[in-house]
């Protein structure tokens, strides 16, 4: 499955940055220039998704719930790998009628900076870097050629910008601006840059 758009996700020595494109497009229409594809779940944990978007609503909405629910029942936030495992307990349990996203859950708790990628049916891996959906190839070979172990959020939410734009080149689903989502361990913060 390959979802229509654009997300990344980029692990920093001090945080992680995850990126998305803003174009929602179906059957060859643009329905909208303005879908923001990464969002915050809690204030050191962030989502970014492609695919559906009804789908991607409800796994976010499930995810927060889920996050709020941890936070009550053992009166501390959620770990970042507890929210992968959770995210992947639901797409898994859609199994049969699976949601149709790519998924990548990360951020930030006492283990540092971390980053899992999901398919649709709940598998799930931790990595470096990961680019996701019809554009994550081209964002991926620049990702590939300038990622370095040790990078910085802001070195890394520059190669985030860089690698969005080269899918927006190629990739005719993707565009219409890019936003950030900024995660270090003093919490969030969401940036746009949007394209006249």
């Amino acid at each position: 499955m390959n979802g229509a758009g654009t997300v990344l996700g980029i692990r920093a020595r001090d945080g992680i940055v995850l990126a998305g494109e803003r174009r929602l497009t179906y059957d060859g229409f643009v329905l909208s220039k303005n879908v923001r594809k990464v969002h915050p779940i809690t204030d050191h944990i962030g989502i970014g998704v492609v695919g559906l978007m009804g789908d991607a609503q409800v796994l976010l909405k499930m995810l927060r719930f889920e996050a709020k629910s941890y936070e009550l029942q053992h009166n501390r936030k959620i770990r970042v790998r507890s929210m992968a495992k959770m995210a992947s307990i639901i797409l898994y349990s859609y199994k049969l009628m699976p949601m149709m996203t790519e998924t990548i859950i990360a951020g930030v708790d006492d283990k540092g900076p971390q980053l899992f990628v999901l398919d649709p049916v709940g598998s799930y891996i931790e990595d470096k870097y990961a680019a996701l959906g019809s554009g994550g190839p081209l964002a991926l070979g620049i990702l590939e050629k300038e990622y370095k172990d040790g990078i910085s959020v802001d070195e890394a939410s520059r190669l985030a910008v860089s690698a969005i734009e080269a899918a927006l080149k190629r990739d005719a689903v993707s565009g219409d601006g890019i936003d950030l989502l900024i995660i270090t361990r003093d919490g969030y913060k969401l940036k746009e840059y949007l394209f006249k």
